[in-house]
């Protein structure tokens, strides 16, 4: 038997209300650290460390084997089913036989540490004159600290994946107010960690104290997030038995029983989820570029508008999966309701959040960065297609918990194979653009079928009415904006940090304007139907008197 919870609508009110408290905070860290590091690093430190962070990924996603998207699902499921220590046992079980690999890959990395050292080489040996020197001296780290590296992401690939597996389990019980304060934790420990490595070391060691700060950080969130998890554990009732080593050897002793029914099943095309979205990725395609600036200014691109997404999907975070599968055991609502609700809510702020985006990303990459701005080009393509794909990803999610598996097996085909259709012709036509563009426009081919899938299978309705009037609001909103954009005053040569910090300002004053003008068009169109505006109402959302006025 487990503590008894509140309602299912009351968990999923109470997530979403944590998520959007802590968005601003998220976000604020997020910004911080990437201005310090795009604006205290060369680029060809700053597309070094994306590389690292790259390599990390690629390494984490053989050693997820889809453990990370599963739990959430048959945490939940495996405690109704046995208890609290069941739930446990699974726990273990699956954090052991990820341990088991992480040893495999760091013995394949330490015996490779020669052709990673001349791949990292080949990369600095182009001729850019403008960072000739910061090229040569990390050149020269790299030849000396390549070992390093190699451990830094050994390191990074076991604390990933255990802080994956204890923000599984928070999400599971809904704990969005212990999952966003790590996260929050998360995101504002590198920053200041970089910071301190920048100023307190000298120029040719702030790489070394980045690569510290990448790994230190992540270590206090995993203990962070274990002390959540312990505490959450000692809230449960729990039925008395042997201790974790006990539980730990009954599940190996015994795989069919510890493992729940359906969990290899449901882990494995979790996996090729996994898979097929690092391929999909910048992250990968940036493996395959030939200098180090065109990684780093991919990888500015893409964080711009990966950056933006995730603030705008705050929200959402942790609910989509755990709110899927409690209405499928029947504790409340429908699945085509459940969806519908996400939906709508997305639309109301990932379309004009993308139109915005577009509009302002040549000046907001002014005010980040100067030595970036060539990467708008990036942010202009794939803001559409990473919008796109976070919305039609919805229905992925209830196919998942609805084990339509041989479906989501074809949309995550349906990625892989357009990322090879478009990688052989894209890349070649269009450079850095073609390389966005084929990771962007694969994920929005796996999106759109899974989409399709779940209005044949589980007679899912996608709202297309409010999405008219979102559509036409935003259309309202972006020409405005578009007109107004010419007041801005845009340094012309060399921009200081006091130009820089006045064009924000600027920014932000159209950003609000443009908000308002949304939302009061969207009213004018209509607004919310009754059973929607009811229906957000119900999520107690923060500031509730100020949305229900607006719709």
């Amino acid at each position: 038997m487990t503590a008894r919870r509140p309602s299912l609508a009351t968990q999923v009110s109470r997530a979403v209300w944590w998520n959007t408290l802590f968005a601003p905070l998220r976000l604020l860290a997020e910004v911080l650290a990437t201005l310090v590091k795009l604006n205290q690093l060369s680029q060809a430190a700053f597309g070094l460390l994306a590389l690292v962070r790259g390599a990390s990924n690629l390494f984490g996603t053989a050693l997820d084997l889809g453990i990370a998207r599963a739990l959430p699902k048959y945490i939940p499921e495996t405690e109704r089913a046995g208890g609290t220590r069941a739930a446990r046992r699974l726990f273990l079980l699956v954090a052991t036989l990820q341990l088991a690999i992480l040893l495999v890959i760091a013995l394949g990395l330490a015996l490779s540490h020669r052709r990673i050292e001349r791949y990292l080489q080949g990369l600095l040996s182009g001729e850019v004159a403008v960072e000739a020197v910061a090229r040569a001296e990390l050149s020269q780290f790299v030849a000396e600290f390549h070992w390093l590296i190699i451990a830094a992401i050994v390191i990074l690939l076991g604390l990933g994946a255990l802080y994956d597996l204890l923000m599984a389990v928070l999400s599971s019980f809904f704990r969005q107010k212990a999952w966003n304060s790590i996260a929050l934790a998360a995101g504002l420990l590198p920053q200041v960690l970089v910071v301190i490595a920048i100023l307190a070391l000298p120029d040719r060691w702030d790489i070394l104290g980045v690569l510290v700060a990448m790994v230190l950080a992540p270590a206090i969130a995993v203990a962070l997030a274990g002390w959540q998890v312990w505490r959450l554990q000692a809230g449960l009732e729990m039925e008395p038995g042997p201790g974790l080593l006990a539980d730990l050897r009954d599940g190996l002793r015994d795989l069919r029983q510890a493992l729940p029914p359906g969990f290899v099943r449901y882990a494995a095309v979790s996996y090729l989820m996994t898979a097929t979205d690092f391929i999909a990725s910048f992250e990968f395609i940036n493996f395959f570029n030939s200098d180090i600036r065109d990684v780093s200014l991919l990888a500015a691109g893409a964080l711009l508008v990966r950056m933006a997404l995730s603030y705008l999907y705050t929200p959402m975070v942790g609910v989509q999966v755990p709110l899927f599968a409690r209405v499928r055991q029947g504790e409340g609502g429908t699945t085509n309701g459940a969806y519908q609700s996400l939906v709508r809510l997305q639309l109301l702020l990932m379309v004009p959040g993308g139109v915005g985006l577009v509009l302002l990303a040549g000046p907001g990459l002014l005010v980040i960065s100067p030595q970036y701005l060539d990467a708008a080009p990036i942010v202009w393509v794939l803001t559409p297609c990473l919008f796109s794909e976070s919305m039609l990803t919805t229905a992925h999610n209830a196919l998942m918990v609805h084990e339509r598996l041989g479906t989501v097996i074809a949309a995550r085909l349906m990625a892989l194979l357009t990322v090879v259709a478009l990688a052989l012709w894209l890349p070649a036509q269009f450079g850095l653009i073609g390389m966005a563009l084929t990771f962007g426009l694969a994920r929005v081919a796996a999106g759109l079928w899974a989409t399709l899938a779940g209005i044949g299978l589980l007679g899912l309705r996608w709202p297309w009415r409010f999405t008219l009037r979102v559509s036409a609001a935003t259309a309202v909103m972006g020409l405005a904006v578009a007109g107004m954009r010419g007041l801005i005053g845009v340094p012309a040569g060399e921009i200081d940090l006091v130009a820089r910090l006045g064009l924000a300002l600027q920014l932000l004053a159209l950003a609000a304007v443009g908000a308002v003008i949304f939302l009061l068009a969207l009213r004018l169109l209509g607004g919310l139907d009754p059973a929607d505006r009811a229906q957000v109402l119900k999520l107690r959302l923060p500031f509730q008197w100020v949305i229900q006025r607006l719709i």
